[in-house]
């Protein structure tokens, strides 16, 4: 049985194998995003240049290939009407490729698109100084679920009325998220994920108890999310200098926890 609450310094393909099937309730992650500048698939350089266990340079083909994998784990280890909460975005050299790993996704998985969040930060840097491309200050959410849970997948939208026949009625949500954009710098990661944004998505889609697994946990925002909104989780992060980090991060609300 996997141990919860606990980060694995491994590829999350071993970790998703050792998993059993069905296991987790919702699949939230920021993935490496293919865009060290120096490796966009315009020049087919391999240099690593954003993280120290992985390499961020990839060709388009070896980026789609690898995401196609992690999915097809996904799909093991997701329970039935569960979700992938999956962010993803794109640098200025290479634009092309997040829409490509989208339409590969839906073409060769069990997964489709079930709705797509804009995350809106309050401020961006640096400012785009190219004369024809406009700096970006977006994000994109995708929702995947399952091709053949489409119609049933889980979330917490709030039943607003009754029609006198019986049916529901629900409360709006716009699929527009303004949050931070980030928890601030740090000595090994100029640019944490937002736990302001994943605790916004925990709550459209997970519940108190659910099991949250981060396929890339990096520096622990899912778990720090986790803690505060009385979820688990379990991560797979390839960088132990990463999650020692999460660790020191997240212990003070493991300590505070204690008191109560």
């Amino acid at each position: 049985m996997m141990e919860i609450n606990k980060i694995y310094n491994e590829n999350c393909l071993d970790t998703m194998a050792r998993m059993p099937k069905f296991y987790v309730d919702v699949i939230l992650t920021s993935p490496p995003y293919n865009t060290s500048r120096k490796g966009s698939s315009l020049d087919n350089a391999s240099a690593n240049v954003r993280y120290d266990e992985f390499n961020d340079c990839k060709t388009d083909k070896e980026y789609i290939e690898w995401t196609l994998n992690i999915f097809k784990g996904y799909d093991k280890v997701l329970k039935q009407n569960g979700v992938i909460i999956y962010n993803l975005s794109y640098s200025s050299e290479n634009t092309h490729l997040i829409w490509l790993v989208i339409a590969e996704i839906i073409n060769k998985t069990n997964f489709i698109v079930a709705d797509n969040i804009i995350w809106k930060k309050p401020t961006t840097s640096p400012n785009n100084c190219s004369s024809n491309k406009l700096t970006r200050i977006v994000e994109y959410i995708f929702i995947f679920c399952r091709k053949n849970e489409f119609h049933t997948f889980k979330c917490n939208k709030a039943v607003s009325s009754l029609r006198k026949t019986g049916q529901k009625m629900y409360k709006n949500y716009f699929n527009f998220i303004e949050a931070s954009n980030n928890d601030g710098k740090n000595d090994i990661h100029k640019a944490t994920f937002s736990s302001e944004l994943v605790r916004k998505l925990l709550k459209l889609y997970a519940k108190k108890g659910y099991l949250i697994y981060d396929s890339f946990m990096g520096t622990g925002t899912t778990a720090k999310a986790c803690i505060i909104e009385d979820m688990n989780y379990i991560g797979s992060e390839l960088s132990k200098r990463y999650i020692d980090f999460s660790y020191n991060r997240i212990k003070p609300l493991l300590d505070q926890t204690r008191l109560f």
